[in-house]
């Protein structure tokens, strides 16, 4: 732990408005594109999450969904449209940062109609190769709250939702976005469409296996790369001492259960230097009350959201909204203590989600 600390900070003098948790809602050159105008800079790798190397290309892929190769129930409209990173802003207007971030190589979209017509029934399907497994993972972990539906008859990791349903598998992240539909119907579609991803794994990042699993909520993993996510995941973590725009650091968050209070775990690349006075002038300026007990900051907002810090070399524990200061103080200590056996840095595996 670090020395030297202050032992108490006085309160705030002024009252300052009200921290928010804001959360996200939210290839390979030797492989053929469909029938569509491919934009320049196709199959570059990206720059962005470190992991496992990207699964392999396949010759069939990514698929028409022509034919045999089709969704059941749903005819193609279109030929599907592609974008690399030089286009993707055309795409996913104000968006398309936080995919660059993490590593983004390739989109296809494409436009699905039911093949007997009915009402005004839709579905358009956002198919993302990223730069590795942990960049998939990670933009797809920021698209959830860990609440959402599952469904025992598709195999690969997602989720569902009337309007918008998301897969993981591998390097490759869906997203469904979905119009005048029930929710059996976009299920049944994902269903047919993960028959048609290549083989892979999704791989969570063994740093979550730092946390305590007392009351941890599961699928509320988020793995958080770049300044985007970072921002989205909290205020807090937008300031720039963290590193987070440099990819000094990465994070990796959970929720915890009743009351859906959050740990996140900040891996840093390098010892940072300062890093106790800089969260301390941050909780300084948003907070109330700040004080530090047992090398634990902590303060409030002014409607009694609580907020703590703890620290030990190159790891930070945030936790917010945990009304129990001794439930965030242990989970601080054990999160570090685990942390700080290398569980998240030098050899090992990311575990397979089953």
């Amino acid at each position: 732990m670090m020395s030297g600390k202050p032992a108490r900070v006085p309160a705030a003098t002024a009252v300052l408005a009200v921290v928010s948790l804001s959360l996200c809602l939210a290839v390979p050159s030797t492989f053929a594109f469909p029938a569509a105008t491919a934009a320049p800079g196709a199959g570059q790798p990206a720059a962005g999450a470190q992991a496992a190397s990207a699964a392999p290309a396949r010759r069939d892929f990514p698929p028409d969904f022509m034919g045999p190769a089709g969704i059941a129930g749903w005819v193609l409209t279109e030929a599907p449209r592609a974008f690399a990173k030089d286009s993707l802003y055309g795409y996913v207007d104000g968006g398309a940062e936080i995919f660059l971030q993490y590593g983004f190589r390739n989109l296809w979209v494409y436009r699905f109609l039911p093949e007997k017509p009915e009402g005004d029934k839709e579905i358009t399907l956002e198919l993302y190769r990223m730069a590795s497994p942990a960049a998939a993972f990670g933009i797809f972990s920021t698209r959830r709250e860990g609440n959402e539906p599952v469904s025992p008859s598709i195999r690969t990791t997602h989720w569902l939702g009337r309007e918008q349903t998301n897969m993981v598998k591998g390097d490759l992240y869906a997203n469904i976005l979905a119009a005048g539909c029930t929710q059996d119907e976009v299920a049944a579609f994902a269903m047919s469409l993960d028959r048609h991803l290549p083989a892979g794994d999704t791989l969570l990042p063994r740093a979550f296996f730092c946390m305590p699993e007392f009351n941890l909520i599961r699928g509320s993993e988020r793995y958080i790369c770049g300044g985007a996510a970072a921002a989205n995941e909290s205020p807090l973590l937008g300031a720039d001492f963290w590193g987070f725009k440099e990819g000094r650091a990465e994070a990796y968050s959970v929720k915890y259960g009743p009351g859906g209070s959050k740990l996140v775990l900040i891996r840093f690349k390098e010892p940072p230097r300062g890093l106790w006075n800089d969260v301390l002038g941050l909780f300084g300026e948003y907070l109330l009350g700040v004080t530090v007990l047992h090398e634990i900051m902590q303060g409030q907002t002014v409607a009694g959201r609580r907020f703590y810090f703890g620290w030990s070399g190159l790891n930070g524990i945030l936790v917010t909204d945990e009304p129990d200061p001794e439930v965030a103080r242990v989970r601080i200590q054990l999160t570090l203590k685990m942390a700080s056996r290398d569980l998240g840095h030098g050899p090992g595996r990311d575990r397979r989600i089953p």
